[in-house]
């Protein structure tokens, strides 16, 4: 039997009970066959740099930690780069090799080959390559949210939620088109560090398919208000789920995050209609031309009264275009992380 470990996150759907034994006989048959490589991850708060040509040198940590026995995960923080920081829900490690792959974006993986109380290695951001040196500083710092995949049979799941339950927060669920999917994961990663427990469905045509089920686990989710458990969609998914939201019925959500909508006379009217009944509506748009593409769903929503907020230097998925690094919108993601605390 090899000497490797595949080291995942519990999931309140699936619960692996023989997996930490099975994965510690692997472990341990590697280590009587002599290899002399470490059985599992070093634990521990590792500090360094990423760099490469195209982004220049930047400050980053990694820590790998190990809450309950059988369960180890890791998070890796990169200054001046949020978009860039994610925790793996999956360790793979094995010969003194690490490999951590982010969710939602199997182009970023960090690999690292451990030498003493260094980590050298690489993070593969797509079709960049830089170069990352860590060395250990001490005991790991305390995680800020946990991550687990949630398998479905048009895609995974994915749950991000913060990993301090005391004191309840907002949550919502995350709806992307095909223009918008490939940013989920960050959004995901923001504001799950806000405090938001946010879970990201895979990306659709123009329906809501699985919404229901999805805020019912929210509502489940530990951590969780109950009473504040929205809506974030993008593109047509937005129009069909104000269609939803304002006719007899329909999902019941506390507030609604619209994202590159267009506006034809019938959601042009639903959005009307929710405007009438007070139900918290933000509205959001990047691109050239944010400001014209705003104004249907502003007038529609109230005019001044409404949030409506256009990002000039962005592209649909509010990010900043052209970019070697991914970069978030100038004023994102804290605008919409107190838009949705406020709620």
């Amino acid at each position: 039997m090899p000497n490797c470990c595949f080291f995942t996150a519990p999931s309140c759907w699936k619960t692996l009970l023989l997996w930490p034994l099975l994965c510690l006989l692997a472990c341990q048959s590697g280590q009587e066959a002599g290899e002399g490589a470490a059985a599992s991850p070093p634990v521990g708060h590792y500090e360094g740099s990423i760099q490469a040509p195209a982004l220049g040198s930047l400050r980053a940590a990694l820590d790998i930690r190990h809450p309950s026995p059988g369960h180890y995960e890791a998070e890796l923080l990169v200054e001046g780069a949020p978009a860039l920081s994610f925790v793996g829900d999956t360790i793979h490690f094995a010969n003194n090799q690490l490999r951590l792959t982010r969710p939602g974006r199997a182009g970023q993986q960090l690999t690292l080959q451990l030498a003493g109380d260094f980590w050298k290695g690489s993070l593969q951001l797509d079709t960049l390559k830089a170069d990352a040196l860590l060395v250990k500083r001490g005991t790991p710092t305390p995680s800020t949210y946990r991550v687990e995949e949630l398998p479905q049979d048009n895609g995974s799941a994915w749950l991000y939620s913060p990993a301090d339950t005391r004191t309840p927060g907002s949550a919502v669920v995350l709806l992307p088109d095909s223009a918008t999917t490939a940013a989920g994961a960050l959004w995901g990663d923001a504001l799950a560090r806000e405090g938001i427990t946010v879970l990201v469905l895979p990306a659709a045509g123009a329906g809501t398919t699985g919404l229901g089920t999805a805020l019912r686990l929210l509502r489940a989710t530990p951590g969780v208000d109950t009473a504040s458990v929205g809506v974030w969609a993008a593109g047509r998914r937005a129009a069909a789920l104000a269609l939803e939201l304002a006719g007899p019925g329909g999902p019941r959500a506390a507030f609604l995050v619209v994202q590159q909508v267009s506006l034809d006379a019938e959601s042009r009217a639903d959005f009307r209609e929710l405007a009438q009944r007070r139900f918290p509506v933000l509205g959001l748009y990047g691109a050239q031309g944010a400001n014209a593409l705003a104004t249907p769903l502003r007038a529609a929503l109230g005019g001044r009264r409404a949030t409506v907020l256009a990002f000039r230097d962005a592209g649909p998925d509010l990010l900043v275009p052209g970019q070697v690094v991914p970069r978030f919108a100038t004023g994102l993601p804290d605008a919409i992380a107190e838009w949705v605390r406020s709620r």
